[in-house]
Order: C-alpha cells, then sequence, then structure tokens
C-alpha cells in the first residue's frame, strides 16, 4: 500500500511538471485573460488525472473488477470536471471558453501519458 502512494505522489509531481510546462508554452501564445483560463483547465485536468492515478494504483492488487471500477471511475471523473468547466463557461462567447476547455483537453491527453506509464510499472 506504502509502494501505490509514492506511485501515487510522484505521478502528481510529474503531471504538474507537466502542466506547468504546457502552461509556460501556451504564455507565450496566449493573452493574460486567455492565459489565466487556460492554467485553470489545465489544474482540471491534473487534479482528475491525480486522482484517477491514485484510485487505479490502490486497486490494481485487487480484482480485475476492482481495476475496472477504477478506471471507470476515473473516465466519470474527468466527464463531471469536463462537465462543470463547460457549466463554468455557460454564457460566455467562444473566445472565453476555448481557451479553458482546450487547456482541459489537451492536459487530459497529455496526462494519460503519465498515467499509462504507471499503470505499466509491476509492483514487486
Amino acid at each position: 500500500m506504502r509502494k501505490g502512494l509514492r506511485q501515487a505522489a510522484i505521478s502528481a509531481l510529474e503531471g504538474a511538471a507537466l502542466a506547468a510546462a504546457a502552461a509556460a508554452a501556451l504564455r507565450a501564445v496566449l493573452e493574460p485573460g486567455a492565459w489565466g483560463r487556460a492554467v485553470v483547465g489545465l489544474s482540471a485536468a491534473w487534479g482528475a488525472s491525480s486522482l484517477s492515478v491514485l484510485a487505479l494504483i490502490l486497486a490494481r492488487g485487487g480484482p480485475p473488477r476492482a481495476f475496472l471500477r477504477a478506471f471507470g471511475a476515473g473516465i466519470l471523473l474527468r466527464g463531471l470536471v469536463l462537465a462543470a468547466l463547460m457549466a463554468a463557461g455557460l454564457g460566455e462567447g467562444w473566445d472565453r471558453q476555448a481557451p479553458l476547455l482546450g487547456a482541459y483537453a489537451l492536459g487530459v491527453l497529455g496526462l494519460l501519458l503519465v498515467e499509462y506509464r504507471h499503470l505499466m510499472v509491476k509492483t514487486t
């Protein structure tokens, strides 16, 4: 169990570094207001990814059904976060929604690589 928590913490730190690099890259191409919204989207993606990794790592040693439930919970969490971000931007123009939702979508895709890497590590 302790090793699983350590792996989850490492994954969260790697995800934070990836999200910070993405935020730095976006700062160069986005206006300040749009950049702030993109950072919110990236942060939401990081949070959802970190919780999903934790659930998967903790379920990894159990029966396959527990692992699949944790996987489904991670997918559901990402969908709920997306719905919350969409609801938060409801009524705003596309120029305000695009950085938020685009950064979230790209953040989820990028952070899946970190998640996948940690899931392929065998427990010893």
